[in-house]
């Protein structure tokens, strides 16, 4: 029985990969380096640490690392209340299913926590949340299991118990690689991630309540 169901939230809660991508090209472009979204599309679902070390290694940029995460994330932060991104289409009833059926929801993000808390404002989550795990909590990021680990420790549920919705090929692995049930959302604006490997696949999130409905009667 599903007792939880555990969000990625870049590309999930919301179609904010948009607006990451438009933040790190920015930094990019401040050291003189005219990228385009290429570069930074295979640390999609991957920590901060993991795209600006990859960064400077290929370009050589002067700066220290945690610089470029704390500018990243300062960036987006601010950026993001007057965004316009809204919610991803069919997460207001499916909150609403896991609110009725006594379902809990948490989120486990590679994203620094103080965006998590910018994004649950902007999206008036905190009513539907049992609790978030962020970037800064774990050692090892997506595609490692850790996050999914501690977000189903933080919640009391058992891995298995747990229902996890990823859009990245990272997020995928790391779900399954915690043994939980992993859900495949293909975003549009996601290119180039494959969730293929996930339980199953879907495009948008209403899809979920039907899925909760038949693994839960088959209990």
């Amino acid at each position: 029985m599903i007792q939880a169901v555990i969000f990625d939230m870049d590309g999930v809660l919301l179609d904010s990969e948009p607006l990451h991508d438009e933040i790190n090209l920015e930094i990019l472009k401040s050291y003189g380096i005219d990228a385009d979204k290429s570069v930074t599309n295979p640390y999609v679902g991957r920590t901060s640490e993991a795209l600006w070390s990859a960064m400077i290694e290929k370009y050589g940029l002067p700066a220290d690392i945690e610089e470029l995460i704390d500018e990243q994330w300062r960036l987006v932060v601010r950026a993001l209340p007057g965004s316009g991104i809204q919610a991803s289409e069919g997460l207001g009833e499916l909150l609403d299913y896991i609110r009725n059926n006594n379902i809990l929801a948490s989120v486990a993000s590679s994203s620094r926590n103080d965006f998590v808390e910018a994004v649950f404002d902007h999206l008036g989550l905190w009513p539907h949340m049992e609790a978030y795990t962020g970037g800064k909590e774990i050692r090892h990021g997506k595609p490692d299991p850790e996050i999914y680990l501690l977000a189903a420790r933080k919640i009391g549920i058992d891995p298995t118990r747990c229902l996890t919705i990823e859009d990245s090929t990272a997020g995928v692995m790391s779900s399954k690689a915690a043994g939980m049930v992993t859900v495949g959302y293909k975003n549009p604006t996601s290119e180039g991630q494959d969730v293929s490997a996930a339980d199953y696949v879907i495009s948008s999130l209403s899809e979920i309540c039907a899925l909760l409905d038949q693994l839960n009667a088959a209990c």
